[in-house]
């Protein structure tokens, strides 16, 4: 929740709505590839998902599992909207880590090496999953961090 309280504080200029149930819906879709791909040891689950978040990170519209959140589940009311007024950049900066990470892991199950492919996915996985269950997005942290040090814009 902390990550989310500072999320709030941005200014009103990049605020706009912003729907949390779509981003417990990406993190939990993230998890259940990833799990499934390590459960049945096969990688390319690995690169399904780095695929859509570094699309989704790229063009946001694109972004393959928030799709199908405001496309099918929401319009049908499987899943109810948590609509709050925060800047979505971090969330977006906090995904394309996600993906860098599994772009490393996709290059460590070329390399032969299995074992660093699956810690670097469970990294993943473990990240997604605090911020799924406790609202803390490490990915933000680090965004807010790199903007208080001026490295990267507001």
């Amino acid at each position: 929740m902390a990550s989310q309280q500072v999320l709030s504080r941005q200014s009103e200029q990049s605020a706009r709505p912003f729907d949390r149930t779509a981003l417990r819906f990406n993190q939990a879709l993230i998890i259940t590839f990833l799990v499934a791909g390590f459960i049945l040891n096969l990688p390319i689950f690995v690169l399904f998902v780095a695929a859509v978040m570094a699309i989704g990170t790229a063009v946001p519209q694109a972004a393959l599992f928030q799709r199908i959140y405001s496309d099918v589940l929401r319009p049908a009311k499987l899943l109810k909207p948590d609509l709050h007024t925060e800047d979505a950049t971090p969330h977006r900066f906090a995904q394309g880590m996600g993906a860098g990470v599994l772009i490393l892991a996709l290059i460590a199950f070329l390399a032969s090496s299995a074992a660093l492919g699956w810690a670097l996915s469970i990294v993943v996985i473990v990240l997604a999953g605090i911020n799924l269950v406790f609202g803390f997005c490490a990915g933000c942290f680090v965004y807010f961090q790199l903007q208080r040090l001026g490295i990267i814009g507001k």
